[in-house]
């Protein structure tokens, strides 16, 4: 993969970038009724989509009463971090451990982070345009003291690095999307058990650590910076490994750790080229049409920063489907072409892609011949 001494998105930045406000987030907004129609129903909270299971006489294969526990069993880890975990600056060891061998270090803890569970692990200094300007839904602490919703987000002084994880989804489980499937639930429960387990072990060596899976900074632009990868016309992170079938958490920590160079693995030249995603999304959240840096619909939807040239997702239609769904859809992450199983072939296709970007339409064309993307339940 091509290393690079700036991420891909920074050609495509046209304007200054504020810190986002959390309480603009889709999810957010819906919940308070400020992302709704006067003519649209009221979309419940989007972790009851599952609680309220299947309807009494629901027949579909996909969407019984299996499968809503499932997704809850997988579910579990990450609720209590959520509660009780994330986002917390919590007591570090009192003696420090020598770190003056920034290389050994940095290799020790992603080898720590490798070992508690995280399939990808990169490094990054901590761009302030990444953080929250506000907390919404998810509370934190910092230094003991709580923080709640709409309370302005303080950057702790502390705040150097970001260790940025990522963990795989289950391939087979995420096709049986848009029925109920349990890969992203239990994604985020591996989040919630590597990410503050790490931030333990950072504290124990004498640092600063705080977890994050959501709720403080914007993991994408984080996760880029960190060379995992790069964003997508789906709105998600494409890597190298596993396509945008990953879930994305953070270390936030003092500890004096090298950071890795962005990547271009060649995302951005074929996502021009593809349109899956956009045409298997049910609900048009996704663009057809070119990048632009301004929000799709400004008068209603503030889910999206503005100038930077992306394909912004319309996130309120997208949880609106969830709601009639009942449960969340990964349709954009099962077709996307980068979504593959490992193997030579498709590491071949992988390295061409990089390289030679003139095959990105035959690619896509085999991809749609192959029938790769569609929907399985077994």
């Amino acid at each position: 993969m091509a290393k690079l001494k700036e991420p891909t998105y920074k050609r495509f930045i046209t304007g200054q970038l504020s810190r986002f406000d959390t309480r603009n987030t889709a999810s957010f907004r819906l919940r308070k009724k400020e992302a709704t129609r006067p003519d649209e129903k009221e979309v419940g909270e989007p972790d009851n989509f599952y609680h309220r299971g299947p309807s009494k006489n629901e027949k579909r294969k996909g969407y019984e009463q299996k499968d809503y526990a499932l997704v809850w069993a997988a579910r579990t880890i990450d609720t209590l971090a959520m509660e009780n975990l994330y986002c917390r600056d919590l007591e570090v060891a009192k003696t420090k451990m020598d770190v003056s061998n920034k290389a050994a270090i940095t290799q020790q803890v992603k080898s720590v982070a490798h070992w508690l569970g995280a399939d990808l692990v990169g490094i990054c200094e901590v761009n302030h345009s990444w953080i929250y300007s506000h907390w919404g839904d998810i509370s934190g602490s910092r230094s003991g003291r709580p923080a709640y919703a709409d309370d302005p987000i303080e950057i702790p002084s502390w705040l150097k690095c970001a260790v940025v994880i990522a963990v795989e989804m289950d391939y087979e489980a995420i096709r049986r999307s848009p029925a109920i499937q349990p890969a992203p639930s239990l994604g985020y429960s591996k989040m919630a058990f590597v990410a503050p387990s790490l931030a333990t072990y950072i504290r124990e060596l004498g640092y600063h650590a705080m977890p994050c899976s959501c709720g403080f900074a914007l993991m994408i632009p984080l996760a880029v910076d960190a060379g995992l990868g790069e964003l997508g016309r789906n709105g998600l992170l494409i890597t190298e490994q596993f396509g945008p079938r990953v879930r994305i958490c953070s270390v936030f920590t003092e500890l004096p750790l090298q950071v890795d160079s962005p990547i271009d693995i060649g995302v951005q030249a074929f996502c021009e080229r593809c349109l899956r995603c956009a045409e298997a999304c049910p609900s048009k959240a996704i663009m057809s049409g070119e990048r632009t840096d301004q929000a799709r619909d400004a008068s209603r939807d503030a889910s999206n920063n503005i100038n930077v040239l992306k394909w912004p997702i319309k996130a309120p239609n997208c949880l609106r489907f969830w709601d009639r769904n009942k449960g969340s859809c990964s349709n954009c992450i099962r077709v996307c072409p980068f979504n593959k199983p490992q193997g030579w072939l498709h590491s071949l296709v992988r390295k061409i892609v990089k390289t030679t970007p003139i095959f990105n339409r035959f690619f896509v064309k085999v991809d749609r011949i192959l029938r790769y993307g569609e929907q399985v339940i077994k």
